[in-house]
């Protein structure tokens, strides 16, 4: 995709699992054909930033011998599927998704009717435990829950675990199948309507939740009797990192390819996150302290964590505003709001690409200037409209917690 840098290369990592010597030699190819910058996506993908259209055949077709690759575009285009990053390490998940998440891989890749999904049609797989994604949102979502059958997974659509709407159980062997039926039935569904959706919550709002579940070829099993879900997590907590591995962040997603090769130099393998992160997989003696040195942030309560941010003026080509530093300098003065706050997010234009959705305090930059609206997407009507930067930061700033928590 080209964007104000040059092209972004999106790296899908199958079930987030990326191994030392693969992390390095990914590393290593973005340096050279690259920038020698890398973003961590919300969809636990890599993006390799400012490539050259001339490199683009060398960079493919070295990711391509890494195994990072599909065929095709159009298999490519499909791979949106997020899993639990600490899978298979964590003893209190409900079971290790690993092999569903790469069966579930396999099969949009193989599966040429699923390749008429639009793009960013997105899955998750989650097996529960102490990092769970219930605040990550997507079309199809796998949630494992222990039940009188066993395991199995919990079937909702269109959202977080809190707001996506249930269909039902489905046996972990089933859920290959289940998520290839709902792929078709959204495109059947969809392509009945005079403005077919391109996302599963907007079928869900045209025709409801029982009409798709009828489209699917097999019974779900029932949900149990006032089920319960957990709210959404954030940042892991790095007090309950152990031996097994070690979460780090960096300010919004951005990191150099000198510091991911360095990064797998501490840990057996590296695990992406939704959280813009990675997990250090059985890390290192002195790994924490060598990590910070790196840039990365362990401290769940750092304020960075707060403030989100897009590429801005340094890499997308409708950027007026320097975003990072802009949310750098709120992350530096409004940590007490920041505190109490969920998000405050700089968006480069009212698209929103890094957050679409509503924030406590967004920022909206237009032609160099921010537009200051709260509770509220990118682009919304402004409280405050035409701030310089400076000005858009101090106005952070100075917003009472109770201006932020009430919306007003």
């Amino acid at each position: 995709m080209a964007v104000g840098d040059g092209f972004l290369v999106r790296v899908r990592v199958p079930a987030g699992v990326l191994p030392a010597d693969k992390a390095r030699a990914i590393a290593e190819l973005g340096g050279r054909y690259g920038s020698g910058l890398i973003d961590l996506s919300q969809r636990a993908n890599l993006q390799l930033r400012g490539v050259a259209e001339t490199d683009l055949p060398a960079l493919t077709e070295g990711l391509r011998m890494l195994g990072y690759v599909s065929a095709d575009a159009a298999s490519e285009g499909v791979r949106n599927v997020m899993a639990s990053p600490a899978a298979g390490l964590d003893g209190t998940e409900v079971l290790d998704v690993r092999p569903y998440v790469l069966a579930l891989d396999d099969r949009l890749a193989a599966d040429r009717d699923l390749h008429r999904l639009p793009a960013k049609f997105g899955w998750l797989v989650c097996g529960g435990g102490r990092l769970p994604l219930a605040g990550s949102r997507t079309d199809v979502r796998f949630d494992a829950v222990a039940t009188e059958f066993g395991p199995c997974f919990r079937v909702a659509l269109g959202g977080t675990l809190t707001d996506a709407v249930p269909l039902g159980l489905c046996r972990p062997a089933d859920l290959v199948e289940v998520a290839a039926a709902l792929g078709r039935a959204f495109l059947a569904l969809r392509a009945e309507l005079p403005e077919p959706p391109r996302r599963m919550a907007g079928l869900v709002a045209a025709v409801g939740a029982e009409k798709i579940a009828a489209a699917l070829p097999m019974r779900l099993l029932p949900l149990p009797a006032g089920e319960g879900v957990a709210g959404p997590a954030a940042f892991p907590d790095p007090g309950a990192a152990d031996d097994r591995w070690l979460p780090a962040a960096f300010p919004f997603g951005r990191l150099t390819c000198a510091t991911l090769a360095a990064l797998a130099e501490l840990a057996e393998e590296l695990r992406l996150t939704p959280w813009r992160g990675v997990l250090l997989v059985r890390p290192r003696a002195g790994a924490a302290e060598a990590a910070r040195r790196l840039g990365a942030i362990l401290d769940p309560a750092d304020p960075r964590l707060k403030v989100t941010a897009c590429s801005g003026i340094t890499g997308c080509d409708v950027g007026t505003t320097d975003t990072h530093a802009d949310g750098v300098a709120i992350a530096e003065r409004a940590g007490l709001l920041l505190a109490a706050a969920r998000m405050v997010h700089v968006s480069g234009c009212a698209k929103g690409c890094a957050h679409p959705g509503v924030a406590d305090v967004t920022l909206t930059a237009r032609e160099g200037v921010y537009d200051l609206a709260l509770a509220a997407a990118p682009g919304a009507p402004p409280r405050l409209a035409g701030l310089s930067p400076a000005d858009a930061v101090a106005a952070v700033a100075d917003l009472t917690i109770e201006e932020v928590l009430s919306g007003a």
